[in-house]
């Protein structure tokens, strides 16, 4: 053979093996098997997905339907229940890359049915045990809600701890947001009766609390709403021996707050993060999430969590701030960042009311809501049978850098005496060079919570003694997509002032906090808000100040 050609032949052989040791891959299929290396709470192990095995590397943190997890916490026994037996499959949705030929997962996704979405009337309840049947063409279905602390009727369900619901963040609510439970003889007070009024004999399915605080007796939103015999829901869950057991319901009841008031409750229906690529020619993902609010006067906050990888410590990060619809359907909030990119990506988002947060009567913070990313979209390829992408894990903080001191995910888990740090993806880092990790100066220290510190809307001025001047004031509206943004900029001669902004118009805003900026020379400050709308058009702001200040109105532009 002719030895040039011999050469290029070798060449294009060494790159056709270069490019296949680094394409990224996004599968998701039927779970065969699952391995364990020996090691500490955070070591890794293996899963094959159909046939194909996958590396689990070391501080690899799984993500289940309400909780997040190591890969260790998957190897108690009974942690997937009926795994193995005749007719119970579990499955899992893997994002990684192949390097060096082997498979090695950055993502992680694991549920027993994850496109289970199933519907159907409640037909009974049980208010010793806390199961309910929902009909079904074979008959009643016999359900319970995930709880292993019992937070949603009153008796702990404990056999099936890493598949529970959330307590934190209701993931059993009305499609309004509004948390709902399971009424038992055991939690009469968390889940009163008087909290599910009824029109003619019949529980009501649509109904607005009064003002707190609230008369002896009258519906009180400090408290959950009862289900009844006869709500439709729709929910999701894992068969454990026949039995499903609930992790997410949604009640189709349409339960509101009164308007600027607390509490209000706010509710995730999906959030979905597209990653940036540095790299020419492909296609980014639109990031975009849909909450929905029991109180629709009053704007939502999504924000980013940004965590340090030593100590684990939160700082949120803005990423829209939005009017929820004010007609049918009523609360709901769509987000849309188009191809704008928000980085770096988070594990967790938050979407919080601006009206703030309480602290419900069991223990509820009513008001925000915090999720885990169930969806990361990679680029994609827009020529067909170009050089196939990796994912890009290295841009990730979370994975690349780590996040701060190990919290089991198990409710019921006993925390590791020894306190771990949740570091790089390691053992093998998942692509073809890790990055360099962060070096963090101490051991951790491990919590059962890291308190966020907010770089949001909100501010914490102390309000001056003497009246002040607010020097100006503007609101300029854009518009794209169908979605109208209001740009809110205002001056203030005193440093130590907090500025507020009302919208008036069809759909009139309460007064929000406005984000503090720069201060200049003579204590000048810069004070702005960027406000989405979908609808009707703002006409004017009014910017009030904590100083004392006259308030300032201005038209729209």
């Amino acid at each position: 053979m002719d030895t040039l050609l011999l050469r290029r032949l070798l060449g294009l052989l060494l790159l056709a093996v270069t490019v296949i040791a680094q394409v990224g891959f996004e599968m998701t299929g039927q779970i065969n098997a699952l391995t364990f290396r020996t090691g500490n709470a955070l070591t890794g192990g293996s899963l094959t997905l159909d046939g194909i095995k996958i590396t689990i590397p070391d501080n690899c943190l799984v993500t289940l339907p309400a909780i997040t997890v190591s890969w260790q916490e998957l190897n108690a026994a009974g942690a997937l229940p009926g795994f193995g037996s005749p007719g119970v499959t579990w499955s899992a949705t893997v994002q990684g890359n192949v390097v060096g030929g082997a498979y090695v997962a950055g993502l992680v996704f694991i549920a027993q049915n994850p496109g289970q979405i199933l519907a159907g009337t409640i037909a009974s309840i049980n208010s010793a045990t806390g199961h309910f049947t929902v009909t079904s063409a074979n008959g009643p279905l016999d359900c319970v809600i995930n709880s292993p602390t019992g937070f949603y009727s009153g008796i702990p369900y404990t056999a099936a701890p890493l598949w529970t619901s959330d307590p934190n963040n209701p993931s059993i609510h009305a499609q309004s947001g509004f948390p709902v439970c399971i009424p038992t003889t055991a939690n009469t007070i968390d889940c009163p009766a008087k909290n599910r009024p009824t029109v003619g004999g019949v529980p009501s399915t649509s109904f607005t609390f009064g003002v707190p605080p609230v008369a002896p007796g009258a519906p009180d939103p400090m408290f959950m709403v009862p289900l009844a015999v006869g709500d439709f829901v729709t929910f999701t869950g894992t068969n454990v021996g026949g039995t499903l057991t609930i992790n997410a319901l949604t009640a189709n009841l349409g339960i509101y707050t009164a308007p600027g008031t607390k509490p209000a409750y706010v509710n995730v229906e999906e959030a979905i993060l597209g990653i940036v690529s540095a790299r020419g020619g492909v296609e980014v993902a639109e990031t975009r999430a849909v909450a929905f609010t029991t109180d629709p006067s009053t704007t939502i906050q999504w924000f980013a969590m940004d965590v340090d990888p030593c100590d684990g410590t939160v700082t949120e990060r803005n990423i829209m701030l939005l009017q929820p619809s004010q007609v049918a359907p009523l609360g709901r909030a769509v987000f849309r960042l188009g191809k704008t990119p928000i980085t770096p990506a988070t594990q967790q988002v938050g979407f919080r009311l601006s009206t703030g947060t309480i602290t419900t009567s069991n223990g509820l913070t009513a008001g925000q809501f915090i999720q885990p990313i169930f969806n990361f979209v990679f680029p994609e390829l827009l020529t067909f049978g170009d050089v196939p992408l990796t994912l890009n894990f290295e841009s990730i903080p979370f994975l690349a850098q780590g996040s701060g001191p190990y919290i089991p995910g198990n409710p019921l888990a006993t925390p590791p005496t020894t306190c771990l740090r949740v570091g790089q993806l390691t053992n093998p880092w998942p692509g073809a060079a890790a990055p360099v990790p962060t070096v963090c100066a101490s051991p951790p220290v491990c919590s059962s919570a890291v308190s966020p510190s907010s770089t949001s809307t909100s501010a914490s001025a102390t309000a001056p003694a003497a009246p002040d001047t607010i020097l100006s004031a503007s609101g300029v509206r854009s518009q794209a997509r169908g979605v109208i943004t209001l740009t809110v900029n205002a001056q203030v001669n005193n440093p130590n002032s907090i500025l507020s902004v009302s919208v008036q118009g069809p759909s009139p805003i309460s007064p929000q906090v406005m984000v503090k900026g720069t201060t200049v020379a003579g204590g000048v400050t810069n004070w702005s808000l960027a406000i989405s709308i979908k609808g009707n058009k703002p006409t004017s702001i009014t910017v009030t100040s904590s100083g004392g200040a006259a308030p300032v109105v201005k038209a729209v532009a």
